[in-house]
C-alpha cells in the first residue's frame, strides 16, 4: 500500500471512531433515553447521606453538607413520592454510575438559580460543560446528558448563582446502560475521504 492511500485509510479511521460532544437532554421522551433504567427512590429509607448508592447502580455523593431521600414535596417540582433534594447547601452533587451509560436523566425541580452540568469519560477525562437555565413558573423540568456516542462514566452538578447555592429535587432517574457507540461520520467527511481515495488511486496510476 502507498503512502498516501495508507493516509487516507488513516483518515478513515479517524472520522469512524470520531465521537461528537455529549449535548444536554430536557425532555425524558428523548430518543437517547429509549429503553432506560428508571429509578424512583421509592424503596428507598427516608434521611441524610453524603454518599449512597441507588439501584447498585448510581451513587450520589456531595460535599459539604448533606443530601435527602424526601417525600416532603412529593407532587410539587416535578417530585412524585420519595426524591432527593438537598436541604444543607451541599456543593457540589456528583453523580457516579458503576457500568458506563450511553444517557441519562432525571426530573429537576425547584432550580430557580443556573446550574452548570459537567460530563466526565469512564477514564474521568471532561467530555462536555453544559449549561442549565434556571426555572421558572411551576419549577418542574428535566435534565440529563446523551453521550453522542461517548461512554459516560460520571456527572457533577454545580450552582452557577451569587451565593453558591440552591435547592432542588431530583426525582424519577433514567440511565441507558452502555455507551461508545460507533459514530457515523457525515456524509461531507465521507466526501473528502473519497476524494483522498481517489487521489491516491490516481498517483499510483501515473506511477505505473
Amino acid at each position: 500500500m502507498s503512502k498516501t492511500t495508507a493516509l487516507a485509510f488513516a483518515a478513515l479511521l479517524s472520522l469512524g471512531s470520531a465521537q461528537a460532544a455529549p449535548v444536554l437532554l430536557t425532555n425524558s421522551a428523548s430518543a437517547a433515553l429509549a429503553g432506560a433504567t428508571v429509578i424512583n427512590f421509592e424503596s428507598e429509607t427516608q434521611g441524610s447521606f453524603t454518599t449512597r448508592q441507588f439501584g447498585g447502580a448510581v451513587t450520589f455523593s456531595t460535599a459539604p453538607g448533606l443530601m435527602y431521600v424526601s417525600s416532603g414535596m412529593g407532587g410539587m417540582y416535578g417530585a412524585t413520592g420519595k426524591y432527593l433534594e438537598n436541604q444543607s447547601t451541599p456543593q457540589p452533587i456528583q453523580i457516579s454510575f458503576a457500568a458506563p451509560v450511553s444517557a441519562f436523566g432525571f426530573n429537576w425541580g425547584a432550580a430557580d438559580q443556573p446550574w452548570q452540568l459537567e460530563v466526565f469519560g469512564t477514564n474521568q477525562a471532561l467530555l462536555a460543560m453544559l449549561g442549565i437555565a434556571a426555572q421558572s413558573g411551576d419549577y418542574a423540568g428535566f435534565i440529563g446528558a446523551d453521550g453522542a456516542g461517548a461512554a459516560i462514566g460520571s456527572a457533577r452538578l454545580t450552582a452557577i448563582s451569587s451565593y453558591g447555592y440552591d435547592y432542588v429535587l431530583i426525582d424519577n432517574l433514567r440511565y441507558v446502560a452502555g455507551g461508545a457507540a460507533a459514530h457515523v461520520p457525515e456524509p461531507q467527511s465521507l466526501a473528502l475521504v473519497g476524494l483522498a481515495l481517489l487521489g491516491a488511486a490516481a498517483a499510483r496510476r501515473r506511477r505505473a
